[in-house]
């Protein structure tokens, strides 16, 4: 299974090395410290806010429980990314996974998102999902649109003037998809 993958080293596209690893119990207080570190327009569109310890506990107990798969990036003890596949165990979306990936500013531009959305695309295949979820609020996180869709996932349905921002502006809001096969083909 995945989680005996882990952790590993990645080599980003600068040249710098990050260590992948399953959040646990005691990395609560470096994800917090990720995530008061992201400029508050960021943090803002969450459905929950992550600067609230409880909330922090709440998703690393959600791993544990298996209702999520969780990936940290680490660099030298600090959180410089955290992505999430978030699963139904039961309903008539339980062969949908959702995505949440989100990575510190200066790793940004260096394929560290692509890194994590692989590995939760892997866990995603192994547990029989048939399609991964992510949604962006368009103009704010165009950059990560274009890069979901470098992996195949495409523009399901568009919500316009869903959310709003800080500033009381309203943002559409992008639901993409990308359908899993269950293996992957190697050449």
């Amino acid at each position: 299974m995945l989680d005996k993958q882990y952790p590993k080293d990645v080599m980003l596209k600068d040249g710098r090395e990050v260590i992948l690893k399953i959040p646990e119990p005691r990395d609560r207080d470096a994800l917090l410290a990720f995530y008061k570190a992201l400029p508050e327009e960021e943090r803002w569109f969450m459905k929950e806010d992550p600067v609230r310890p409880h909330v922090i506990d709440e998703w690393i107990r959600n791993h544990i429980q298996k209702r999520a798969f969780c990936v940290l990036a680490m660099d030298r003890g600090r959180v410089v990314g955290h992505a999430a596949l978030l699963l139904r165990p039961e309903g008539s979306r339980r062969h949908v996974g959702r995505l949440r990936i989100l990575v510190a500013k200066d790793f940004r531009g260096n394929r560290l998102g692509t890194w994590m959305i692989f590995d939760l695309m892997r866990r995603a295949m192994e547990l029989g999902l048939e399609r991964l979820r992510a949604d962006f609020v368009v103009g704010v996180e165009d950059a990560a649109i274009e890069a979901v869709q470098r992996l195949d996932f495409f523009k399901e349905g568009l919500l316009r003037d869903y959310v709003q921002g800080p500033d009381g502006r309203c943002h559409d809001y992008q639901i993409m998809i990308k359908r899993l096969h269950r293996e992957w083909g190697d050449f």
